[in-house]
């Protein structure tokens, strides 16, 4: 009976000697392991920081890349100081990445699209942009998706991948834009008279900036488009399209001829 238990107090010095220094080394890994992927978290949110073009959202989600990157080395690493082969646990995180790579690959083209405008910052927030057919105010730019609210006022999500890959129009990235008026006329009318008579209207008001073009666009058989092209601001460019067209139409019909009353027959 005696021998029993020194045989037992035997196996239990070995096993606390070959595992206790394995416990005492897996914990001090793990401790070591959460406190660079603490301070590398916070190294890269400073540095970030610093940098404006950089956005909040691109820098959470480099420093928790880099934080999670660290702790599963840090497990992986835990795993090999009790002779866990690691090779195998390797091998089966790359195969399963892979095959979550190929089964989100749209999304992780949206999400590189995300970082992307992100980066780079083609547009903002606040920014009106036209794509896809789409015209509309950005409201929101995340990692996969971006959010627009229609003329219409209705929400439109984008995803990321078509806002980066394909052509985006922004008008509101300039000050000055160009409206573009046109009116049928008969085709008797002169056309000189009738250039004139826009001319006058459009120097009067004084949020035209620059009157770019006016002329005849098309000719038909009863009937020519005369077109009137105009820079203004921005905010104005609505009002200025419904004032001057009014303005116009008064214009033409203020100075058009009276037509002859049919006589009565004797």
């Amino acid at each position: 009976m005696e021998r029993q238990w020194i045989n037992a107090a035997n196996v239990v010095v070995a096993l606390i000697t070959n595992y206790g220094l394995r416990v005492i080394g897996a914990v001090a890994i793990l401790i070591g392991g959460w406190i660079a992927a603490r301070l590398i978290h916070t190294a890269i949110v400073r540095f970030c920081l610093r940098l404006p073009r950089i956005d909040r959202t691109i820098t959470l989600f480099l420093a928790n890349g880099a934080r999670y990157a660290v702790l599963i080395f840090t497990v992986v690493a835990v795993l090999a100081s009790f002779g866990i082969a690691t090779t195998s646990i390797v091998a089966v995180l790359g195969a399963t990445g892979l095959a979550i790579g190929l089964a989100l690959q749209g999304t992780l083209s949206n999400l590189a699209a995300g970082i992307m405008i992100v980066l780079f910052r083609p547009f903002h927030v606040g920014d009106r942009i036209e794509s896809g057919g789409i015209v509309g105010t950005v409201r929101e730019i995340n990692l996969f998706y971006s959010e627009l609210d229609s003329d219409d006022n209705v929400r439109v999500v984008f995803p990321n991948g078509m806002l980066w890959g394909h052509i985006v129009k922004i008008p509101s990235r300039n000050d000055i834009e160009r409206i573009e008026l046109r009116f049928t006329r008969p085709l008797a009318d002169d056309v000189g008279i009738a250039i004139e008579r826009v001319k006058e209207i459009v120097a009067r008001d004084q949020r035209i900036t620059r009157a770019a073009e006016i002329g005849v666009d098309t000719v038909a058989d009863a009937s020519y488009i005369l077109v009137a092209r105009m820079w203004v601001p921005r905010a104005d460019a609505l009002q200025v399209h419904f004032d001057v067209n009014r303005a116009i139409k008064e214009e033409f019909q203020r100075r058009a001829p009276v037509a002859e009353q049919p006589r009565a027959a004797e």
